[in-house]
């Protein structure tokens, strides 16, 4: 992976893996946006709190965005007046903004060097027929009380025909970011990195496994792994998972707009500035598409690049990774109880917004265990069924994992005769078992059982990322075969090929 952030800075804090048994009030499981920010907050509560990180704090879901600091989600507001009510829709916005302002909190208390500065929000469309959804979102926008106003003005290289503009808003380095929250945590809290869990067991205490051997007792478990990696709930089949190719290269200071910008365009484009060693920086994520699909994949990546030079005249793409969310069935994020009385708390279905959604969530989370009040909670409860909003996506989306399922296993593979160049990964029929084969820069070929850990799809390959990805339930895995990110919680099962010639 050759992702674009930490953009500065000397070497990166590091934290120890757990060795022993521990005991604390709360565990808090994920070291990104959401998790810091709740166990910052627990902490500060009066809360003994361990975090539980399975890679390095920062550098998963939360450092693979080009991290904007917005209310502004696209057309959102409408929509979720319309299926959910004003009052809802007000929730939700107030909440992002809260956000907002919460992170600008801790950077100036803590003085976190994270490049944190304000922008306006940009939400544009370049053809006429784009306009009327855009100004119908800004009246939406102004009911809730968003800084929101249309224009057709913009400080970009080509033509618009018009604009939502937030004001208000911010960028940051997300990574250098938490590794501050980190080190403020750290102080008072046990902070671990390097360390997976593979299972949760509620109860009084609950008590987490993790992949040493070592666990964790607590009366509370914050479940901060962007889609739940515990079955309670069943989030994995109530937000979808969806990715982005992302990409970041040197553009000329003249071309670098002022601001943050998003198109309704399809594909989409997202992107702003950045700047780092005197350098000037494009970071953008292009079009949509299910992990785990190969091809989609490539085209968008290459629609972005195009994108990138024709527009800004950027013609060396630096940095090039990929980033992954989940999308909810009613298009609001499940913060909560994973279910009713339940000791275990989630946060996910961020739908690309995880920075401020997560920062919300991360407040959401530490109310509901320090037993405080919280106006949002009710609005993001992970325990609700809305079956009018969120029933035909629902059932939409299930039966395409379904589909996967049956048509994955028996077709979409290769044949046996496992042909690749360095770089490339497929999946082939080896013997009447799926294989996910890649070969590295040095030819060597790394075969993995193709079935994901999770509930069994096939995984596809991620030649950006060189990762296997299920388009089923998201889970990611690196060329290994170990756990990139959840739900799986064990890795891919490795296999011998046997030599070419041999029988």
């Amino acid at each position: 992976m050759n992702q674009y952030w930490p953009s500065a800075g000397g070497p990166a804090p590091t934290y120890p893996s757990l060795q022993g048994d521990l005991q604390v009030d709360v565990v808090v499981i994920g070291a990104g946006i959401v998790g810091l920010t709740a166990a910052e907050l627990l902490r500060r509560g009066g809360k003994r709190v361990a975090v539980l990180e399975a890679l390095r704090v920062g550098r998963q879901a939360t450092g693979k965005s080009t991290a904007k600091i917005t209310s502004q989600h696209g057309l959102t507001y409408r929509k979720l007046i319309d299926d959910l009510g004003e009052p809802r829709a007000a929730d939700y916005a107030a909440a992002n903004q809260a956000a907002i302002r919460r992170i600008e909190g801790f950077v100036k208390e803590l003085a976190i060097d994270c490049a944190f500065e304000h922008k306006a929000a940009y939400l544009y469309g370049r053809a006429e027929e784009s306009v009327p959804a855009l100004e119908a979102e800004v009246e939406a926008a102004l009911r809730l009380g968003l800084p929101a106003s249309f224009t057709r003005e913009l400080p970009l290289p080509f033509p618009v025909a018009g604009a939502i503009r937030f004001d208000g808003q911010a960028q940051f380095d997300p990574v250098r970011y938490l590794d501050g929250l980190a080190a403020a945590f750290a102080r008072e809290g046990q902070l671990f990195e390097n360390t997976r869990v593979t299972k949760v067991e509620s109860g009084e205490p609950c008590r987490v496994e993790t992949e040493s051997g070592a666990t964790v007792t607590a009366d509370h478990v914050v479940v901060a792994t962007q889609i739940p990696t515990v079955p309670d709930g069943m989030f994995f089949a109530k937000a979808y998972p969806f990715a982005h190719p992302m990409a970041a290269g040197r553009v000329d200071p003249a071309r670098a707009p002022d601001g943050m910008f998003k198109s309704t365009d399809e594909p989409s484009h997202s992107f702003r500035v950045d700047r780092r060693n005197g350098e000037t920086y494009l970071v953008a994520a292009g079009g949509t598409y299910k992990p785990g699909h190969t091809e989609e994949a490539t085209e968008l990546a290459e629609e972005l690049e195009r994108f990138l030079q024709e527009a800004f005249g950027i013609e060396e793409v630096a940095y090039r990774w990929t980033s992954e969310d989940f999308s909810p069935m009613d298009g609001l994020p499940f913060v909560g109880r994973a279910s009713s009385g339940s000791p275990l708390l989630v946060a996910t279905g961020f739908k690309a917004w995880g920075i401020t959604n997560g920062t919300a969530a991360g407040a959401i989370l530490s109310d509901l265990v320090l037993g405080c009040e919280n106006s949002w909670a009710a609005v993001f409860d992970a325990t609700r069924l809305r079956p009018a909003a969120g029933g035909p996506t629902f059932l939409k989306e299930n039966l395409e994992v379904a589909g996967h399922f049956v048509k994955d296993r028996l077709f979409g593979s290769r044949s046996s005769e496992v042909e690749l160049a360095p770089g490339q990964g497929a999946v082939f029929e080896v013997e009447g078992e799926k294989l996910a084969v890649s070969k590295d820069a040095d030819g060597r070929l790394h075969a993995l059982s193709a079935i994901c850990s999770h509930l069994g799809c096939v995984v596809g390959w991620n030649s950006i990322d060189r990762s296997w990805d299920c388009p089923c339930h998201g889970s990611r895995f690196l060329e290994d075969g170990s756990v990139l990110t959840g739900p799986a919680t064990t890795a891919l099962e490795r296999r011998e090929l046997a030599p070419p010639g041999d029988e």
